[in-house]
C-alpha cells in the first residue's frame, strides 16, 4: 500500500457511499489480516487509516448498524492486526480519537462511546490471547499511559473518563464472562498491578483533582478488585473532601 493509494483508500473509507465504504473495509481487513507482514505500517500510516474508519464510523446511522460496525471495528484490535503491530494500531487508533474528539456534537457521540468501549474490550482480548505475554502487556500499557490515560490537558476529559468509566467492566467481561464461578482463579495469571498502573498514576499524580477523585471512586475503590484477588480489602467511599483526598492512598 504505497502513499498516494493510501490516500486513494482512506477517501474510500470515509465515502458518504455506504457501499463503497463497505468494500474498503473488507479490503482494509484482508491487507492487514494478509499483507501487512510483508511491509509492516508505520504509526503515520496506521492514523491515516483510522482517519478513514472514523469517518465509516460517523457516517454511519441507525443504532444496528452502528453496533455492528462498533463491533467490527474493535475486531481489528482481536482478530486482525498483527501481534507486531498491535500497539502502534491501539496508539494510532486513540491519537484520531482524542484528535476528532473536539468535533463530535451530541448526536454522534454515543456511537463513539460504544466504539471506544468494544476497543478497550477487544484489547483485552488480544493480550488473553496472548497469555497476557509480559512484553506486549507492557508495551499496551505504554501507549495508555502516554496518550489517554496520561492526565495530559491535550487529551479531551470525555474520552478519559469514558475509558475510566468502562475498562474494569470490559477486563471483567473478557476473563470472567457469564460464568462468574472461581473469578478469583480466573485472575490468577492476569498481570492486574501492570493493568492498573496507568490509574495509580493518575490518582496520585494528574493534575485536575476531578480526576484524580474520579480514579479513585471508580476504579481503586471498586469492590470488584477484592473479588478478584488485586486487595484484601476495599475502603467504604467518605464524602469527598479535600482532607480526605489527602489520606486516602487508593490502590496501597
Amino acid at each position: 500500500m504505497k502513499k498516494v493509494q493510501t490516500k486513494t483508500f482512506v477517501k474510500k473509507l470515509s465515502s458518504t457511499d455506504r457501499k463503497i465504504r463497505d468494500h474498503a473495509f473488507e479490503t482494509l481487513k484482508q491487507y492487514l489480516g494478509e499483507r501487512s507482514d510483508v511491509r509492516p505500517l508505520k504509526l503515520n500510516e496506521f492514523e491515516k487509516l483510522w482517519e478513514g474508519l472514523y469517518y465509516t464510523m460517523w457516517f454511519s446511522d441507525r443504532p444496528r448498524p452502528q453496533q455492528k460496525l462498533a463491533n467490527d471495528l474493535a475486531n481489528l484490535f482481536s482478530e486482525t492486526i498483527t501481534k507486531q503491530q498491535f500497539c502502534l494500531f491501539v496508539q494510532a487508533f486513540w491519537a484520531v480519537i482524542c484528535k476528532e474528539w473536539p468535533e463530535i456534537d451530541q448526536w454522534r457521540v454515543d456511537k463513539f462511546y460504544l466504539l471506544m468501549r468494544y476497543v478497550i474490550r477487544e484489547c483485552f482480548v488480544r493480550l488473553q490471547e496472548n497469555s497476557w505475554e509480559e512484553e506486549l502487556v507492557d508495551q499496551y500499557v505504554h501507549v495508555l499511559e502516554s496518550q489517554v490515560l496520561s492526565g495530559k490537558t491535550s487529551i479531551p476529559n470525555g474520552v478519559t473518563y469514558h475509558v475510566i468509566d468502562v475498562y474494569l467492566d470490559e477486563l471483567e467481561r473478557t476473563v470472567v464472562g457469564e460464568d462468574e464461578e472461581d473469578v478469583q482463579e480466573k485472575f490468577k495469571d492476569v498481570p492486574l498491578e501492570k493493568l492498573l498502573q496507568p490509574f495509580k498514576k493518575l490518582e496520585t499524580g494528574a493534575l485536575m483533582k476531578t480526576l484524580r477523585l474520579k480514579v479513585r471512586d471508580d476504579v481503586s475503590r471498586d469492590e470488584r478488585l477484592q473479588k478478584w484477588g488485586y486487595v484484601e480489602s476495599v475502603t467504604e467511599k467518605q464524602p469527598e473532601n479535600d482532607d480526605e483526598e489527602e489520606e486516602w492512598t487508593g490502590f496501597d
